[in-house]
């Protein structure tokens, strides 16, 4: 039986296909997930590291650029200009400023913003590192009072800051001087604050300066402290010559305030904050005043007051005890003449009394007056020929006739010293010049004639003829005394006068010589102005320490 040898064919069977859906999410998708995811995080990131917008408002943008301008604290950036803009009413420019994250905190109404630019003023030089780098917005943060995020900028940076220890008094000045903000403050000659601002005062009488001193020397500053201008010179002629004293050549130049004690006043107690004060016009003002309780008298001279002004001094015995406040002519109606009428200005401290003298001093004076108290005009300066007001005792004078001016008492004078002599010699003159010298020297020669009749001894004739020739000889030297003498002496004493009267005319206020020293002060006002127009223009143009001044446009 044959064996089938062919393969067998096996039997595939096929199952039945089973379709089952799939929801997966494609690749292509993840791509645009993860860059909304970055972005969402990006965004939740700027949002929650984003700072507060505030705006400000400037006079001007100088300088500013939106996109690049920041803000610095410290010289760190703390925010940067975003756009800038002007206000509706064209008065201001408005800048929008991002500031950094955190900055909430200290965005209150005691902020301060200014612009940071190259400026030249008071003395100093600050700013520089802008003519390079380009201008910037300076803050003052403050965590004290109300949040805000309007603010209004200032045109300069702030002279004290919150940081700077000190305090802040007032000063009641007559009138500014040269002062400005950023003008020196002085104790001792040591620089210890400066002049923050000036205001006039509501009434307008006078001008509120405000000052700060800084910590530890406003713990020099006490109830009795006396403040008083320090700008430019203070020129005195004393015993010892010349004196010119300044407390700097900043002061010289930009003005400046002192403040100190004087005498042996003990300390009082410190004052408190914002404290006002007098600004005196000058140190000897300032310690003139320590002697509040004054009395007023009125002098009466006959004679020229020619160099006497109001504020000359009123000395008793070579002490200042006063000054002229004012002088006026007097007419006598009985005798149709004049005399000048000086009030002065007593300060009665100086002169010791007891509290129960004091309140009687008028009945003092007159007591005085009787011992032979007066007044007399004096040489104050034989360089100015200016007079002062001397009171002393004249024991020779003592009948006094009590007068009264405008209700106030007069205290009687004497003659000046010059006039005393002019006077001594014209009244010798004239007792010379009334001598009978030419009646008595004839009377003797007829005496003569009778006694050489009677007598007639040789040696008896021999004298009388001597006699004769002395009385000629004395006749014709009274005729030459009368003739020659006497108007020669009053040819010298008028050239005397004359002489005197130039020389005090050289030393008066419209003199050559005082022409030539205000001359000189003006040519150092002069610089002082020049000076000042060159911190105003680099203040306005700091490019011009590179780039020199530019020429003026034709």
């Amino acid at each position: 039986m044959k064996k089938n040898t062919e393969p067998k064919q096996s039997v595939l069977q096929t199952a039945d296909p089973v379709i089952k859906s799939q929801r997966s999410i494609s690749i292509v998708w993840l791509i645009p997930i993860v860059a909304l995811l970055i972005g969402g995080w990006l965004a939740y990131k700027a949002i929650t590291e984003k700072g507060p917008t505030i705006t400000l408002s400037f006079s001007t943008a100088e300088g500013l650029k939106a996109g690049e301008t920041k803000v610095k604290y410290k010289s760190v950036d703390v925010g940067v200009v975003e756009s800038i803009h002007i206000n509706e009413n064209l008065s201001k420019v408005v800048l929008d400023v991002q500031m950094n994250k955190g900055s909430e905190s200290y965005l209150t109404d005691q902020t301060k913003f200014w612009v940071v630019r190259a400026r030249v003023s008071a003395g100093q030089v600050s700013g520089l590192s802008t003519l390079l780098g380009g201008a910037y917005i300076g803050i003052e943060p403050s965590a004290k009072g109300k949040e805000q995020r309007d603010f209004i900028g200032l045109e300069t940076a702030p002279i004290v800051t919150n940081t700077t220890k000190g305090t802040f008094f007032q000063l009641a000045a007559p009138r500014l001087g040269s002062l400005n903000p950023g003008s020196p403050v002085y104790f001792r000659q040591v620089k210890v604050g400066q002049v923050v601002e000036y205001q006039m005062d509501t009434a307008g009488k006078t001008v509120d300066v405000n000052i700060f001193i800084d910590s530890p020397y406003d713990r020099f500053v006490r109830k009795n402290t006396r403040f008083w201008l320090a700008s430019g010179l203070d020129v005195q002629l004393t015993a010892n010559g010349i004196q010119v004293d300044t407390e700097s050549v900043v002061s010289l130049i930009i003005g400046g305030v002192a403040f100190g004690t004087f005498g042996d006043q003990p300390l009082a107690e410190l004052p408190s904050e914002h404290t006002k004060f007098r600004l005196y016009e000058s140190r000897n003002e300032a310690k003139d005043d320590q002697y509040q309780m004054r009395h007023q008298y009125y002098v009466e001279f006959f004679e020229s007051i020619r160099g006497l002004s109001i504020g000359a001094p009123v000395e008793f015995r070579g002490i200042q005890i006063g000054k002229v406040t004012d002088v006026a002519l007097k007419l006598s109606q009985d005798k149709l003449n004049f005399s000048t009428m000086v009030l002065l200005d007593v300060e009665r401290d100086r002169l010791g009394l007891t509290d129960e003298k004091q309140r009687n001093l008028d009945q003092q004076v007159k007591e005085m007056m009787r011992n032979g108290l007066r007044a007399q005009l004096k040489t104050g300066s034989l360089l100015t020929g200016q007079l002062l007001v001397d009171i002393d005792y004249y024991p020779d004078k003592t009948e006094i006739k009590e007068k009264r001016y405008n209700n106030l008492l007069v205290v009687p004078s004497v003659p000046s010293s010059t006039q005393e002599v002019l006077n001594g010699v014209v009244n010798f003159i004239n007792r010379v010049d009334k001598l009978p010298i030419e009646e008595i020297s004839k009377s003797l020669q007829n005496s003569l004639t009778n006694i050489e009749k009677i007598i007639g001894s040789p040696a008896v004739l021999e004298s009388i003829h001597s006699l004769r020739s002395v009385l000629a000889e004395l006749d014709e030297t009274a005729n030459d005394f009368n003739a020659d003498t006497i108007p020669e002496i009053t040819a010298t004493l008028q050239q005397l006068h004359e002489l005197t009267t130039e020389v005090r005319g050289w030393l008066s206020a419209d003199s050559p010589v005082q022409s030539n020293l205000i001359k000189s002060l003006e040519e150092i006002a002069k610089a002082s102005r020049s000076i000042n127009n060159l911190a105003d223009m680099l203040e306005r143009h700091p490019e011009a320490l590179l780039q020199g001044k530019k020429a003026k446009r034709k």
